[in-house]
């Protein structure tokens, strides 16, 4: 499948994660924040989630892990990842007494993995990148899992440890990503909430791909032309606003906010 990215704005490079353009269609304010390198402090739960993603990853990739073992599988876990270690200290998980509660969150999270079929499974934490030099843009994304449902026909899956909330701009953005490196498109995607059993799937097609592609492109035209006039974009108040690194500073943000509390 032969895919191009539309013609954009020129302007300095740009890195566009799947979480940035999610944040893009929820508030542009949001995510041009986190495109300036801000972003909200790690909380205990996003500390878990990513914790129970690479237990995941382990028992797909490694076999089933047993009750005796799992506390030390997490702890290897984190001993590989300075990253998780930085973000456990940001989230004040320090402490022993600390990380036990954690661990028994990823504990419950597991058992429940456990009891979801896997066969089919080819690949876990799958790290993909396209760079459109023309565009002087990067797309980068990360999937949870890659099965073959047989036939050759891929599903990529992104395991959720909360709910599943409004996951179509992310996973047309897997797709979008899988299509451009892949130069095929997956049969299905899907989001699925390892904690409620809730599903998100969706089949891909040409079209679909298309029209994202074209949103991708228009909000680095947008982010460019109003950094050109030295203004803002525009921020949009919801549900997400508690996780925002710019609250404080953002009328509609705090107004949100009051009214969810």
């Amino acid at each position: 499948m032969t895919l191009v990215f539309p013609e954009v704005t020129p302007g300095d490079p740009l890195r566009i994660s799947a979480s940035t353009f999610q944040a893009w269609k929820r508030c542009p304010g949001s995510a041009e924040a986190r495109l300036q390198g801000l972003h909200p402090p790690d909380t205990k739960p996003s500390v878990a989630g990513t914790l129970a993603h690479l237990v995941f990853n382990r028992h797909l990739t490694s076999g089933p892990i047993s009750d005796d073992e799992f506390v030390m599988a997490c702890r290897q876990e984190i001993g590989s990842s300075s990253n998780l270690n930085f973000r456990l200290a940001e989230a004040d998980l320090r402490r022993m007494s600390d990380l036990e509660p954690l661990f028994e969150e990823v504990r419950d999270l597991y058992r429940k993995f456990r009891r979801l079929p896997t066969e089919g499974f080819q690949e876990g934490e799958v790290s993909l990148e396209h760079e459109v030099p023309s565009a002087a843009v990067k797309l980068v994304g990360k999937i949870d899992a890659v099965f073959d449902d047989g036939d050759g026909r891929v599903r990529l899956v992104d395991w959720k440890t909360g709910g599943v909330h409004d996951p179509e701009s992310q996973m047309g953005f897997y797709t979008a990503l899988w299509a451009l490196e892949r130069h095929t498109l997956p049969h299905a995607v899907e989001a699925f909430s390892v904690g409620s059993g809730e599903v998100y799937r969706d089949e891909p097609t040409g079209e679909k791909v298309e029209a994202l592609l074209g949103e991708v492109a228009d909000m680095v035209s947008t982010l460019r032309r109003v950094w050109a006039k030295g203004s803002g974009t525009d921020r949009w108040g919801g549900p997400w606003c508690q996780w925002c690194p710019i609250l404080e500073d953002c009328a509609e943000g705090q107004t949100a906010s009051r009214l969810l509390d």
